[in-house]
């Protein structure tokens, strides 16, 4: 729960104003900085992929977990996974949280790790701190994923 509660709660509050950031940067200052042309067009791209992404998660693979950790309280046998192996869309999950990874450390170096340009208006400066932001919440959320609850809901399966 506290994935989703927390960090997918943090990804849906905060791509539409990155969105709305992003482009309007894009909008008024790319012809000068043609990289916030490429940083909107990956932003919206990851931001379609995020959203697809958990809603699997939330829809699938999150429900699946949750009925066995339940089996493991009740001492009871696991249910059968509406996938072959939870191991199945774990994998598609981690290279899924690759892909998101890659983006971002593109939009990083595009950006020079988030550094506006020094007449950069406040919208511009705002962008980029929102994706630092982002991209670190990013990075806890992915941790959390794949170092503990996939090992975890792996280990449970195969009790």
């Amino acid at each position: 729960d506290h994935i989703e509660n927390v960090h997918h709660t943090y990804v849906t509050d905060n791509i539409p104003i990155l969105l709305e950031y992003a482009a309007k940067v894009a909008e008024v200052h790319g012809n000068e900085h043609p990289e916030v042309i490429e940083i909107n067009q990956l932003l919206k791209a990851v931001s379609k992929e995020l959203i697809q992404h958990m809603d699997k998660e939330e829809r699938i693979l999150f429900p699946f977990v949750k009925k066995l950790l339940q089996t493991q309280k009740n001492s009871s046998k696991a249910p059968p996974p509406p996938f072959v192996t939870v191991d199945n869309p774990i994998r598609v999950m981690e290279y899924e949280h690759e892909n998101a990874g890659d983006t971002f450390k593109k939009m990083a170096l595009l950006s020079n790790k988030y550094t506006p340009p020094a007449n950069a208006c406040n919208t511009f400066k705002a962008l980029y701190a929102k994706l630092q932001d982002f991209e670190q919440d990013l990075h806890q959320h992915i941790h959390l994923e794949n170092n503990i609850l996939f090992p975890k809901a792996i280990r449970l399966e195969q009790e």
